[in-house]
């Protein structure tokens, strides 16, 4: 997405009416070649607010089944020949970006093929439509201690900074929205124009303009949304209008867990089971880690973590080993194991034992 991935070979903007014949010239040529690999997928274009004039490319959602059955290589090379002619293409991570011809020469259009599992890809769809709409409602949920993506509404769980888990809450993008805030009904209508985006994101119920300024982003945000022309649009359309109402913001966002917990009952139960393994993770840690297993064995540094490692591997399941386990057990197994440790690295084993990071 974004049309840079083809710029070095010709990759190209173009009007609105060549970019749509374009599309429709590869949804027909799209069908012919996953009909020679006698595959079923799903794809759909994502949509942009109707009145853009030009684009620098096209960004269509697939179903990743494609790629788990058809290497890109050998899809592009069958694309190219219901093109006649090889078509440039680059592969990164999930998105597959393909140069289609125009007419001038050594000149193409970037296609972006999005892949996205069968589960994800109504949410997908609707998250990446209307540029950048979604980034922007995103804001309101992470001020809800939530996360707003591309594969739907979660509740991350977090300890202090470290993320332990993430709960999902929904994969369907109304229920999602109403939730945030916004006009579920209005989203499914569409917008002809950015006036109409940035609109509805200011109608939402718990919209607030101070969400969004780049000085209150961390410096991976800023980064990121700096280079988004729709973000920074946007950015200049709240200037234009400084009398937009302000929201209050709990800074615990533990605050807002009743309020999801009822739009959600589900959820309780999920969330009280994961503190419980959090909690169970940390007893765990608190009964075998490095500076434990240091002061049993006397190793330390890149030694303690491969002695680490190799006892693990001494216990198919190793946490549910630990559970049986009393203290007294635990620190006379782990001598016992240092001993046969030494014993593999006198015997030239050395190499078969890998390091970890000692907990």
């Amino acid at each position: 997405m974004g049309g840079n991935a083809l710029s070095s070979v010709g990759a190209a903007r173009c009007s609105k009416v060549v970019a749509q014949l374009m599309l429709s010239e590869f949804r027909a040529r799209f069908s012919a070649t996953i009909a020679r690999f006698e595959i079923g997928v799903t794809i759909a274009p994502i949509m942009a607010y109707r009145q853009k004039e030009d684009f620098g490319d096209l960004d269509v959602l697939v179903d990743s089944t494609l790629f788990k059955q058809v290497p890109p290589a050998e899809f592009v090379n069958e694309l190219s020949n219901h093109y006649g002619q090889p078509l440039r293409w680059v592969k990164n991570g999930p998105v597959l970006s393909i140069g289609l011809p125009l007419m001038e020469p050594g000149r193409c259009l970037q296609l972006d093929l999005i892949s996205t599992p069968a589960e994800e890809f109504d949410f997908s769809l609707q998250y990446f439509s209307w540029n950048d709409a979604g980034n922007l409602i995103g804001r309101v949920a992470h001020k809800m201690g939530l996360k707003f993506g591309h594969d739907g509404l979660w509740l991350p769980m977090r300890d202090g900074t470290n993320l332990f888990d993430e709960l999902l809450i929904t994969r369907d993008f109304s229920v999602a929205l109403r939730f945030l805030g916004f006009d579920a009904e209005r989203w499914k209508s569409g917008f002809d124009a950015l006036d109409d985006i940035y609109r509805f994101i200011a109608a939402g119920e718990r919209f607030d303009p101070s969400l969004y300024p780049l000085e209150h982003r961390n410096h991976t945000a800023r980064v990121r949304d700096k280079k988004r022309p729709v973000y920074m649009g946007f950015l200049r359309w709240l200037e234009a209008n400084p009398s937009l109402p302000e929201q209050e913001w709990h800074a615990d966002k533990t605050r807002y867990l009743p309020e999801i917990f009822a739009a959600f009952p589900e959820l309780a139960a999920a969330h009280r089971a994961s503190l419980q393994r959090l909690s169970g993770a940390k007893a765990l840690r608190a009964r075998f880690n490095g500076e434990l297993v240091s002061e049993w064995t006397g190793l330390r540094g890149k030694e303690l973590g491969k002695f680490i490692t190799h006892f693990k591997r001494e216990h198919d399941d190793f946490e549910g080993w630990l559970h049986s386990q009393s203290d007294e057990q635990l620190r006379i197994e782990a001598q016992a194991s240092h001993q046969r440790f030494h014993v593999l690295l006198e015997d030239g084993h050395h190499a078969d034992i890998s390091a970890e990071p000692s907990p």
